[in-house]
């Protein structure tokens, strides 16, 4: 063929080259740029690859990446890259959806922390457990000081699924190791063990006490924790 030569391994090139650039270590074909050994696998996927790399070693590339000269297997590409906004992640680190990253001094190890809403600031002191609402039994805790119940949203308690209890009808009060509670002028009344409370006056409350706010009847339980704290 003219214009062209054969090389020992049964190859045909341009007659201009000096040596096959099919054969290892050849020049001249633009897939052996950089002189690899194309007896080693490397996929290229748009990045360029750095003269130091050690070809005996499996290499993908994404994006331009930098040689680091570790013998591992490596995979470059843009997953490292954060989004907007968004702290850069290690891909060493496993991240579980609802854990975020804070520094390294956090509480749950490794540089992560549960992210949740800020708790009460005030201590639990009791509960109010209710079968009326639910046959299975639906409870509410009590926190020291005041806590209101009734229909309307802003209420420590809100009851929704008695119509009959009041915008804001009753409120227990936790005050130095006592409980209080008081009808806030309800229409259909505030009972504790069955005996109608006066309106706006505070009564004691006891543990077990049985609590009925209109239709509705709660089993009262103070905690056992605060009498020993």
């Amino acid at each position: 063929m003219n214009g062209f030569k054969k090389c020992d391994n049964g190859h045909f090139y341009k007659e201009d080259l000096s040596a096959c650039p099919y054969c290892p270590g050849g020049t001249g074909a633009s897939n052996n740029a950089g002189g690899n050994d194309l007896n080693k696998t490397i996929v290229a996927g748009g990045g360029n690859t750095s003269a130091g790399n050690d070809n005996a070693k499996t290499q993908v590339f994404g994006s331009q990446s930098g040689n680091d000269g570790s013998d591992q297997t490596k995979v470059f590409g843009s997953g490292s890259a954060a989004a907007p906004g968004q702290p850069k992640r290690d891909l060493n680190r496993t991240y579980i959806a609802g854990v975020t990253d804070e520094d390294s001094t956090s509480a749950a190890g490794g540089g992560a922390s549960i992210d949740s809403s800020p708790r009460s600031a005030r201590r639990i002191v009791g509960w109010v457990l209710s079968y009326t609402l639910d046959p299975m039994g639906v409870d509410y805790r009590i926190y020291e000081g005041n806590n209101s119940i009734g229909r309307e949203p802003g209420n420590s308690i809100t009851i929704t699924k008695d119509t009959t209890i009041s915008g804001k009808h009753a409120n227990i009060l936790y005050k130095k190791g006592k409980f209080y509670i008081k009808d806030e002028m309800a229409a259909n009344g505030t009972y504790v063990n069955d005996e109608e409370l006066e309106i706006e006056k505070a009564y004691p409350l006891n543990d077990g006490d049985v609590i009925r706010l209109a239709n509705t009847t709660f089993i009262f339980k103070c905690s056992e924790i605060i009498e020993k704290h």
